[in-house]
């Protein structure tokens, strides 16, 4: 049976069978104690200020480089998408893709976060010029 366990040391929250021998963001070993699922809630969710618009582009734009897609090089599509996510992460916590609709059940809603799995969707899967939910990212040209 899967539980939540969180690394006293830095915070790293991780669910498993196990707990890690070595945690993986603080390279402590032996370091997890099992919590609650609402404490992992409560302690995961984001306390750091927000990335800047400059440093989210960046970070998607390395995570594109690693794979079959890239950012859409419509930069004014970009601008508006980046609006949506932004005022979702100001109004609700976190990047929650613009184009779709929260549960408001939080673990479901980890799901919606850009970049959310898009390539297992209609949208991006089987086709060409597939492309995620709201366009952000697009199939790479081969």
């Amino acid at each position: 049976m899967k539980k939540y366990y969180r690394c006293y040391v830095c915070g790293d929250i991780h669910f498993g069978v196990k707990a890690p021998e070595v945690c993986p963001t603080c390279l402590v070993k032996n370091a997890y104690v099992e919590i609650s699922s609402d404490e992992a809630e409560r302690t995961s969710r984001p306390t750091q200020t927000t990335m800047t618009r400059t440093e989210f582009r960046a970070a998607i734009e390395r995570f594109a480089e690693k794979n079959e897609f890239q950012v859409n090089a419509d930069a004014a599509k970009v601008e508006t998408l980046f609006d949506g996510i932004f005022a979702n992460e100001q109004n609700h916590g976190l990047k929650y893709c613009p184009c779709r609709l929260r549960t408001k059940d939080f673990n479901e809603d980890l799901k919606l976060v850009c970049p959310c799995n898009f390539i297992i969707h209609e949208t991006y899967k089987g086709k060409e010029d597939g492309e995620c939910w709201c366009g952000l990212f697009i199939r790479r040209k081969k």
